[in-house]
């Protein structure tokens, strides 16, 4: 039997060890206590258990250490860097996704350890913006979960920031500097980030001859 420890200081990340039970079949995964877990393989160098260990360094980067307390078990170490915020909130229609929503969602997520993202629904871009988006709201829910970046997706139904803020206990959001000066006020801080110049849902749909007159 091989084994690989994983202590783990957040229990946000118990999500996302759950989820390689349905990706690596032949593992089986327990909970040894709050912060650590306990994955369980058949065979003791299998390929399965290198693509786990693969798996591990691109999500956590250089933030774990292995080692090889014997011949039939691994501690791997997680030790997640120190980020200004513990969650951290942001929102958009992300209708046609372009390299300006990804931008956002990077720098956001550089500032926390767990990102939600609130995707519009098509009710809500409808009443704020008069047409209904290109892609529907279940497509780009799929598209922004499908980034690394985020954490966890959210619908978002109404522009009410600080129902959010307390439903969801958010520490700071993250919005485009074009809201500086006229941001509702929240009872967390704002983050605010520049656009990326030249790139937009709305010129793309121009450019495609996507908008409506």
């Amino acid at each position: 039997m091989f084994f690989v420890i994983l202590f783990n200081k957040y229990i946000m990340e118990k999500n996302y060890l759950l989820s390689l039970v349905t990706r690596y079949t032949d593992i089986q995964l327990s909970f040894i206590d709050s912060t650590s877990f306990l994955i369980l393989s058949k065979a003791k160098f299998s390929t399965t258990i290198f693509d786990l260990l693969n798996e591990l360094f691109d999500k956590y980067e250089n933030n774990i250490s292995i080692v090889f307390s014997d011949k039939y078990t691994i501690t791997v170490n997680y030790d997640l860097p120190k980020k200004k915020y513990n969650t951290l909130y942001t929102t958009g229609c992300f209708d046609i996704f372009h390299y300006g929503h990804l931008n956002i969602l990077t720098r956001s997520k550089a500032l926390c350890h767990k990102l939600i993202v609130g995707v519009s629904t098509d009710e809500l871009i409808l009443k704020e913006k008069g047409q209904s988006p290109v892609i529907p709201f279940e497509e780009r829910v799929k598209i922004v979960e499908s980034i690394r970046h985020v954490d966890f997706v959210v619908p978002q139904t109404n522009k009410n920031k600080q129902e959010a803020i307390d439903k969801y206990n958010i520490d700071a959001i993250s919005v485009g500097d074009d809201w500086k000066g006229r941001y509702p006020e929240t009872s967390c801080p704002v983050e605010y980030f520049s656009y990326t110049p030249s790139v937009s849902s709305t010129i793309l749909k121009d450019l495609f001859s996507l908008n409506k007159s």
